[in-house]
């Protein structure tokens, strides 16, 4: 049996959309627009602080980027990172159904 070892990176990245109120943070990003986490924590329902972590979380999986302008700090998806991770669990996963 040919074990494949799956990187650190793409564990939490996997961990991190495995949550549902960080894949309603992540969707709310699907019109392009960068968001504050003030923006974010109205939007979704949850604390400031409890916003924060989450995006804490996304931010070192490699979900989003931000950006400080101000005294705010502005969040994005970082779109090349999500792809690379997608097409690196989309290689392992059709990897385990080949024949």
């Amino acid at each position: 049996m040919n074990e494949q070892t799956i990187p650190q990176e793409l564990l939490h990245f996997i961990k991190s959309v495995a949550s549902e109120s960080r894949l309603k943070i992540l969707l709310l990003f699907m019109g392009g627009q960068e968001l504050t986490v003030n923006q974010i924590a109205a939007t979704v329902g949850l604390g400031q602080s409890t916003t924060s972590e989450h995006l804490k979380i996304m931010r070192r999986s490699g979900l989003l980027i931000c950006n400080k302008r101000g005294k705010e700090v502005y969040y994005q998806p970082d779109r090349a990172r999500i792809i690379h991770h997608l097409e690196s669990l989309g290689d392992i996963l059709k990897s385990c159904c080949n024949l």
